[in-house]
């Protein structure tokens, strides 16, 4: 496995998780939002491992709390670049190596905010993730026959170093828990089991979908 990450050290500790429990992973700093680095990224897949079969783009990168009006420019073009660009990069890169070695499975982070009811105050991000789920079921359309799988994860609230300060206020995390069915926020673990099912042959006749954890949210 490549573990890629804008900050090597993040990608690094998570090599070091994988080898402490038995896998095969290398390292490599990427900014997604770098066409070259990525280019970089999928072959090193093909020099390390000799093959690309999985291909997870999980990056995202925008603004908090802000409405279209006080979004810069400069903040709506890095929300794209990163959120949106990115995982176009890696399935521009990903899918030629796929493709001559008989197929592969691409999982996209998308979001919920990509096409629940708009959120207040999160232009850029709900825009970016709106694209994610649509470049989703585009590449699933075009690249079916030569045996490309295109999913996508939509996540809800989840505990994350990016949501703890949403969290941290106690008031407004206990009205957000109230609301969900499930009665808890989401854990990490629930991305990556839902990412590992969707990457494997089990979800092998699944294609073009948006797989929705969130706990219920989008259901009241």
């Amino acid at each position: 496995m490549v573990v890629a990450d804008v900050v090597i050290e993040g990608a690094d500790d998570t090599v070091g998780a994988i080898t402490a429990a038995g896998g095969t992973a290398v390292s490599c700093l990427t900014d997604v939002a770098d066409e070259e680095a990525v280019k970089v990224m999928c072959e090193k897949a093909v020099e390390h491992f000799g093959r690309l079969d999985v291909l997870h783009n999980n990056a995202y990168w925008a603004p908090l709390h802000r409405p279209l009006l006080e979004t810069s420019t400069e903040e709506w073009q890095r929300t794209i670049d990163v959120t949106l660009t990115g995982v176009f990069f890696g399935c521009k890169y990903a899918i030629p190596i796929m493709i001559d070695g008989g197929g592969g499975a691409i999982v996209n982070t998308a979001s919920i905010a990509g096409f629940l009811d708009a959120t207040p105050n999160f232009a850029a991000y709900m825009a970016a993730k709106g694209g994610v789920v649509q470049l989703t079921r585009s590449v699933a359309v075009d690249y079916g026959s030569a045996g490309i799988r295109c999913n996508a994860v939509c996540p809800g609230l989840i505990r994350t170093a990016a949501t703890a300060p949403l969290l941290a206020d106690e008031q407004r995390s206990e009205r957000l828990r109230r609301r969900l069915p499930a009665g808890r926020f989401g854990e990490p673990d629930d991305i990556a089991n839902a990412v590992l099912y969707l990457a494997s042959a089990e979800s092998s006749y699944m294609t073009g979908q948006t797989l929705v954890i969130d706990g219920g949210k989008t259901i009241t």
